[in-house]
């Protein structure tokens, strides 16, 4: 993508505003909105894929896309910098960018998918946990990731509020935010096929209104759209030194 060279330090605030604002909602070039030039080939690929999906609202989709969109970029965020120093901050920066533009509707949308990427971090390809199919070792990577993500969540706790008897509000904001980027832990996100596309795209579906059974074909390209997003966002952010 090129978004920035010779690896720059940049604050995590500066970078993740800079990149929302010129890829996901202000992507304006020569008065023309490439984002809603996005959503539309998108979502008439898929028309064109199965008819049916022409009674989906075209702006329920890209309401959808975008949470996704940005939702895909915290985990290839995770995936690169892993310590909550970097994570956490990202997850915050996130909410409140979105409350200050009135887009609260996708953090919320954002929490759904959220869910479904934790989730798959201990799912077999057929959705089923891992430690009912794989054993012994299927339990244990499960454990495993689940102490990483506990580890992180009472590391940050410890170190940002002091009297956990009488929690404020904002600090319960806070929370909400780590739990987002601690859910990202032990996915990896290296195949459009992958069980994290697959239950993306499932969820998905559901949240349009669409059958699970639907064209084979919208399903394909709905996982391809996604890994796109992912992948966007790992070349925007694999050169780039952040600064503390």
């Amino acid at each position: 993508m090129g978004f920035f060279s010779r690896k720059p330090k940049v604050f995590i605030e500066d970078f993740c505003q800079k990149f929302y604002d010129t890829y996901i909602f202000n992507a304006i070039i020569g008065g023309v909105d490439l984002t809603l030039t996005g959503s539309e080939v998108e979502y008439n690929s898929l028309i064109e894929a199965d008819k049916s999906f022409k009674s989906i609202e075209f702006n329920k989709f890209q309401e959808e896309m975008t949470a996704l969109r940005m939702e895909l970029f915290g985990l290839a965020w995770q995936e690169k910098f892993k310590s909550e120093q970097y994570t956490i901050p990202q997850s915050l920066f996130t909410k409140y960018y979105l409350q200050d533009i009135n887009k609260t509707q996708i953090w919320d949308i954002m929490g759904e998918y959220n869910q479904k990427i934790a989730m798959s971090a201990t799912m077999t390809e057929n959705f089923q946990q891992i430690g009912e199919v794989g054993g012994g070792a299927g339990r244990v990577k499960a454990m495993e990731i689940n102490k990483s993500r506990a580890d992180m969540a009472d590391r940050w706790i410890d170190a940002n509020i002091k009297d956990k008897t009488n929690i404020r509000e904002e600090e319960e904001v806070s929370l909400i935010c780590v739990g987002r980027a601690v859910n990202r832990i032990g996915v990896a996100l290296k195949r459009f096929d992958c069980v994290t596309v697959k239950a993306l795209a499932a969820r998905l579906a559901d949240r349009l209104g669409c059958d699970i059974n639907i064209n084979s074909d919208v399903l394909f390209r709905l996982s391809a759209i996604m890994f796109g997003y992912h992948e966007g966002a790992k070349e925007a952010i694999k050169d780039i030194d952040i600064q503390m």
